[in-house]
């Protein structure tokens, strides 16, 4: 094995030293589109000898898998997988388990291959993070030029778990601090639709220019959890993240639908601000585009002065030419006194942060509504927590992708077969170095002899 080894090792070097040597200049285009590539096709020859050896030396072990009931049944069977360096194709041992009846190649156990994975654990986490931004058939593109199916992204993200954003090492100390709750509306694939909700906290909007950037912003959302469970989430982030005794006042910024405001009950210190998207929504609809009324309406608003708005809101009815235009008068001026709280609210300073409408298109809309596809309740979910996730500015890991079968432990003295080879092919190469072999003895080359005889790796 060794020999295989050292002559994987020669070839590349080889190759590396013609590619310079070949009398042209080399563009620094050409020298990382052909070097990455031979590279590659010299770690995946050194993973495929690593992961033969291995299976040769778990084969050798009789004594300890004998212990847990293996034999071989047949061999060279063939395994492809596709990996950061391209695809990578090796050979190993197929086994049966007399004690449980049950078939494993030991191999695929050992180094962490699933059955069904076609692609190893760092490709998925590349696949998964990619798919939340963009479709599957064009992350498969991104990341593995298109050689894995959108099948395969799609059960990578469905066995993505655990995405939680690391809390800040040391609480971040705020007087204010803003939530704002809205949702989605999304397809699903029996043509039904559904809402996903998202709420978002963050410590204020920074200017820049025109544009505004949240300061510390964190997402949640999901599909299937429970309103309760979601506010219970968000207050257990505010307590971990923040010292809530420097707060003076959270700010619930929404639509006063009854989900947003259940947030009052689980928020420290927390007050109801209606959101004015929804507001000035609501008071175009109302005056149906009369200017006059809709700027009345709105210094009524602003200034908290509910007599007026009431009494603008007669003026309107008794104007109304049927019935349908005084229910949605009526309605309007119910919505409005109901969130009076929320509106009050407007008259400090510090609640006028709110942004719900952008963060629902950013992190929600821009990948599960805009474009035309209905999602299954499972996938849904899983994207909507993906979304949220790297939206708060979480990268997806290998430690995200979920494994299904346990693992083949394999004792020290069966790695060290292995490992043995590699040393033994790497002392093989130093010895060779010109320095070593001439009579002149200095510092230099006593410390590579010791290097070489020894193994010491400095």
């Amino acid at each position: 094995m060794n020999n295989i080894i050292q002559q994987i090792c020669e070839n590349y070097i080889s190759e590396v030293l013609d590619f310079f040597n070949a009398g042209a200049i080399r563009t620094l285009d050409e020298m990382e589109t052909e070097l990455k590539e031979k590279t590659n096709c010299y770690l995946r020859k050194m993973m495929k000898t690593y992961l033969e050896g291995l299976d040769e030396a778990i084969a050798e072990d009789k004594t300890g898998r004998k212990k847990k009931g293996y034999v071989v049944e047949h061999k060279d069977d063939k395994r492809e997988i596709y990996t950061q360096f391209g695809s990578l194709e090796f050979k190993r041992r197929y086994y049966k388990n007399r004690l449980d009846g049950t078939y494993s190649y030991l191999l695929d156990r050992v180094v962490g291959i699933e059955s069904y994975d076609r692609v190893t654990g760092s490709v998925s986490a590349a696949l998964v993070e990619s798919a939340s931004e963009v479709s599957y058939s064009k992350s498969s593109q991104y990341v593995c030029d298109g050689n894995i199916s959108r099948q395969t992204v799609m059960n990578k993200i469905r066995r993505t778990t655990g995405l939680k954003v690391e809390v800040p090492q040391e609480k971040h100390k705020v007087r204010y601090l803003n939530v704002e709750a809205d949702e989605d509306h999304v397809s699903l694939q029996d043509g039904t639709d559904t809402i996903v909700p998202l709420i978002s906290i963050h410590e204020g909007v920074k200017r820049r220019g025109k544009r505004g950037k949240c300061i510390n912003i964190h997402h949640i959302s999901s599909h299937g959890k429970s309103i309760n469970d979601m506010w219970q989430e968000a207050a257990e982030w505010i307590y971990e993240a923040y010292d809530v005794d420097e707060i003076e006042k959270i700010y619930l910024h929404g639509d006063g639908a009854s989900w947003i405001k259940t947030g009052l009950s689980y928020l420290p210190k927390a007050q109801f601000v209606l959101d004015r998207y929804h507001l000035n929504k609501a008071l175009k609809e109302v005056s149906r585009g009369d200017e006059l009324i809709c700027a009345k309406l709105r210094d009524a608003v602003i200034e908290a002065d509910k007599e007026s708005l009431k009494e603008v809101c007669r003026e309107l009815r008794k104007g109304a030419e049927n019935e349908k235009v005084k229910e949605k008068i009526d309605s309007f001026r119910n919505y409005i006194i109901t969130n009076w709280d929320g509106i009050v609210a407007y008259q400090e300073e510090a609640s006028r942060g709110s942004n719900t409408e952008g963060h629902v298109s950013h992190v929600l809309s821009s990948r599960l509504s805009s474009r035309p596809s209905g999602w299954s309740r499972e996938g849904l979910k899983t994207m909507a927590e993906l979304r949220a996730f790297c939206c708060s500015g979480g990268h997806v890991e290998i430690r995200h992708i979920k494994k299904t079968e346990a693992p083949y432990k394999v004792k020290k003295k069966v790695l060290d077969k292995v490992s043995k080879a590699y040393r033994k092919a790497s002392r093989e190469m130093i010895h060779n170095i010109t320095v070593l072999n001439r009579g002149k003895v200095s510092q230099l080359t006593r410390a590579l002899r010791n290097v070489r005889n020894s193994g010491y790796i400095f």
